[in-house]
């Protein structure tokens, strides 16, 4: 834990300590970077406390020249959350139950990186099956934005806005990298963290080409295809995909608690698991 890191910690002790004796709140959790041992020179702490009744107004505060931000929570609230990471239910004729995800997906990012103050120490909030809960979800949400970029560069690169491709490139990198630290296991921090949370050397930048192929998307369709299955691995046979034209033009996989997809924009083909290997092979030909 770096200088930055372990000062944010040390206040937030105090404060978590002093919240508890006070009898304002009955938990105390750290969440966000720093309870993953991570924070910068100009980094703010983030204290939820867990409030039983009237919910109070407090304001942030400054503790040796650092703001700690403070938030009361019910605990039914909380609890509401805890039982969103207890399944994974979204099915593609019912998306109901992914919106709701989706929509909360920052505040269970807090409740992923939770740590709860007793007797001078920080443990974790959730179980190890919330935590993989939570891996699912993160996974399935950065896969849907990866989805969603994906749409829009199909209709740039057939239009030829090159400069535009480009721009989204970008978001399309920076999403695969919190995909990649989801399947991991790591909750998905922000931007600024993903080089951390990776822990290795930047990958090779999307180079999309002029020529009529759509080879060079190839390395997200196996990012995103891997991610995937490192939360639901396949053990089927391998099996020809479906027909659908050339296999590299902007489709990507889905997973579903109802099977795998290919989707691209608005249609989603239904595949097996075993088909789903056979489409792996097909994007894996250049060998990377």
């Amino acid at each position: 834990m770096n200088p930055s890191a372990q000062l944010r910690r040390e206040i937030a002790d105090g404060v978590a300590h002093a919240l508890l004796a006070s009898g304002e709140a009955r938990e105390v959790w750290l969440e966000g970077a720093l309870a993953c041992g991570f924070a910068h020179a100009a980094s703010d702490i983030d204290l939820r406390g867990i409030v039983d009744g009237a919910l109070p107004a407090w304001e942030s505060r400054i503790v040796d020249g650092v703001r700690v931000d403070l938030q009361a929570t019910a605990p039914q609230r909380a609890e509401e959350l805890r039982h969103l990471l207890r399944s994974f239910d979204v099915r593609r004729d019912d998306l109901g139950s992914f919106r709701r995800v989706r929509a909360s997906m920052h505040d269970l990012m807090c409740l992923r990186t939770a740590l709860s103050y007793g007797s001078g120490r920080w443990n974790p909030v959730l179980t190890p099956g919330e935590r993989q809960g939570y891996r699912w979800w993160a996974v399935a949400d950065q896969a849907e934005v990866a989805a969603s970029l994906a749409e829009d560069l199909t209709g740039l690169v057939e239009d030829g806005l090159a400069e535009s491709v480009v721009v989204v490139c970008r978001k399309l990198e920076t999403c695969l990298a919190a995909l990649d630290c989801a399947a991991a296991g790591h909750p998905v921090l922000g931007d600024k963290w993903l080089p951390l949370l990776a822990g290795a050397p930047p990958r090779p930048s999307i180079t999309p080409a002029r020529a009529e192929t759509w080879e060079w998307f190839r390395p997200v369709q196996r990012r995103v295809a891997r991610a995937l299955l490192g939360c639901w691995p396949v053990d089927d046979p391998l099996q020809k995909p479906p027909r659908m034209g050339t296999p590299d033009a902007g489709w990507l996989p889905q997973r579903y608690a109802d099977g795998w997809f290919l989707r691209r924009g608005d249609v989603h083909i239904p595949i097996t698991g075993g088909q789903l290997l056979g489409w792996l092979s097909a994007v894996s030909t250049d060998g990377a």
